[in-house]
C-alpha cells in the first residue's frame, strides 16, 4: 500500500491498515499471490500477521510472526512481488542449506546473499504459485527454528 499523506500519520500514530486491507489495495494478480502466501503461512500454527511501515519505502508491508519472530514480510514494488526472510548466517543459514525440504534454487538464493552484520536479507522475487511454494520451504525452516529458539520476552 503506497504512501497518502494520512497513512505516515498513521504509522506514527501506532494505527495501521490490516494486512487484509494492503492486500486489496494491490493489484488483482499481486493480490492473488500474497493471498495464497499469506494461506500458507497461517497454515502454521501460531503465525501472526501485521502490517508494518517501511519508512525507506513508504509503503504498508504484510508481515508474519512465530514466536515474536518475523518470518518474513513482502513489498509490492512496481517492478514485482518481492517477499523477504531475514537469514542469520550462523544460525537459521546452516539449517536451511541442509534442509531437504528447500530447493537447490532457494539455497543457491541463500547463497548468494550478502550478510552485513550477520544477516542476510534473502529476497525472493513471488510471480506464481509455484514462487510462493519455494518460499515457503525456507519460510518452513525458520517456523520450526522459532518454535525451538522463541525469541525471550521481557516482563
Amino acid at each position: 500500500m503506497h504512501l497518502e499523506p494520512r497513512a505516515f500519520q498513521a504509522a506514527e500514530s501506532g494505527d495501521s491498515p490490516s494486512v487484509s486491507d494492503v492486500i486489496e489495495a494491490m493489484g488483482a494478480t499481486q493480490g492473488a499471490i500474497v493471498s495464497e502466501l499469506r494461506d500458507s503461512a497461517q497454515a502454521l500454527a501460531g503465525v501472526e500477521e501485521r502490517t508494518l511501515f517501511d519508512g525507506f519505502c513508504r509503503e504498508w508491508t504484510p508481515a508474519f510472526y512465530a514466536q515474536g519472530i518475523q518470518l518474513f514480510h513482502v513489498h509490492n514494488f512496481r517492478a514485482e512481488l518481492r517477499a523477504t526472510i531475514f537469514v542469520g548466517v550462523n544460525t537459521l543459514g546452516p539449517l536451511i542449506l541442509e534442509s531437504d525440504e528447500v530447493s537447490p534454487e532457494m539455497r543457491l538464493l541463500l547463497t548468494e546473499t550478502s550478510a552485513p552484520r550477520g544477516t542476510m536479507q534473502v529476497r525472493v522475487s513471488l510471480t506464481s504459485s509455484q514462487d510462493v511454494a519455494g518460499f515457503m520451504d525456507m519460510v518452513r525452516v525458520k517456523y520450526a527454528f522459532a518454535q525451538r529458539y522463541p525469541r525471550k520476552r521481557s516482563a
